[in-house]
């Protein structure tokens, strides 16, 4: 059931300031993206009342010091994905953008739409989440950088872009060590480190990711989790017409990680490959087989977490009845069963 809230904080952030929008148009204007000013301008004004949220946007990590001022306070906040909101506001016709303006959509945006609440982080969350961006933005230039390389046909200039990719790939490395050791200590006190570990096709950079980037992960139906991600279908009808129904929006660096773990389940995984051969045995193209078979890994992983029970590979011999009728394994079971 739709929680409806009686005051609205829509806050447009950047890296140096925040922009206010209150419902109760209490407080407004522009405070500084900082804990001291955000606690003594915006959260110590609030009360934890349960029917207070505050909205913000995705911005690549520059709302993480309004997120856990509001957590600290014991304030409800949301974080919402940029592009839904400035869909949003085309559709309510707001066609000028300015940080002012966009915080009054934003607020908008909160009162009208279902949004998933933030959760709150432990200093060990936030540390790996720190880690997990780095480790994109290290891929990102490495990316870069290797474009470069082709590009250059100046032997200094080359020599240059070598060395600078070789300290990167060092500090990659250094990175994903430094992710093992955080999840072989995050598994002692959360149990949903080895309950996705024990997944063929999920390394411990997926794990990682799905933890930080994905914690409603095991709290939501098999629908809500595809749509969270964005790997569900979306209906596209209209009159007669039942047009290809397009996959789109969703957390990007959960989809990204997912993607390159089912491509690994495909061949490493009995019963993502079995799913995935199937569809290709159909006729599907292999772009479409392969998104399926991420939706159908996203939701056996929130199954599992759900139900806490680790992987256990199904008797792919058996039909989905004889499964479901076997008491072990029950999460991949579920899963199993499922119509993709």
């Amino acid at each position: 059931m739709r929680t409806r809230w009686k005051r609205v904080i829509g806050v447009d952030v950047a890296s140096a300031k925040i922009d206010v929008n209150d419902s109760s148009g209490k407080i407004r204007g522009s405070i500084p993206n900082t804990v001291a000013a955000i606690r003594r301008q915006l959260t110590e004004k609030l009360d934890s009342s349960p029917e207070t949220l505050i909205v913000c946007e995705a911005t690549g990590g520059y709302e993480h010091v309004l997120v856990d001022a509001a957590h600290e306070a014991g304030i409800s906040v949301a974080i919402a994905n940029p592009r839904q909101v400035r869909d949003f506001a085309k559709g309510h016709g707001f066609l000028e953008k300015s940080d002012t303006i966009d915080a009054g959509v934003i607020r908008r945006f909160g009162e009208d739409v279902e949004l998933h609440l933030a959760v709150p982080r432990s200093p060990q969350e936030k540390h790996h989440q720190a880690l997990v961006r780095r480790r994109v933005q290290l891929q990102q230039l490495i990316s870069q950088e290797q474009n470069r390389l082709l590009r250059a046909d100046d032997v200094a200039v080359q020599k240059m872009i070598e060395t600078l990719l070789f300290h990167l790939k060092k500090q990659l490395e250094e990175a994903d060590q430094q992710l093992a050791r955080l999840l072989d200590e995050r598994a002692e006190h959360d149990p949903r480190v080895d309950l996705l570990r024990s997944v063929p096709g999920v390394g411990p950079v997926t794990v990682s990711v799905l933890l930080v980037e994905l914690p409603e992960l095991g709290q939501l139906n098999r629908a809500q989790v595809a749509k969270l991600v964005g790997v569900a279908p979306l209906i596209n009808q209209t009159g007669k017409s039942d047009k290809k129904r397009p996959v789109r929006g969703g957390r990007a660096p959960v989809r990204n990680v997912l993607y390159m773990a089912t491509l690994s389940a495909t061949r490493s995984n009995p019963l993502i490959q079995n799913f995935y051969q199937r569809l290709l045995a159909r006729g599907k193209p292999k772009k479409l087989a392969l998104i399926a078979a991420m939706r159908k890994l996203i939701t056996i992983l929130n199954e599992m977490v759900r139900q806490q029970q680790p992987w256990r590979t199904a008797d792919l011999s058996l039909t989905p009845e004889k499964r479901r009728s076997r008491p072990a394994n029950q999460a991949v079971i579920a899963a199993c069963s499922m119509h993709h």
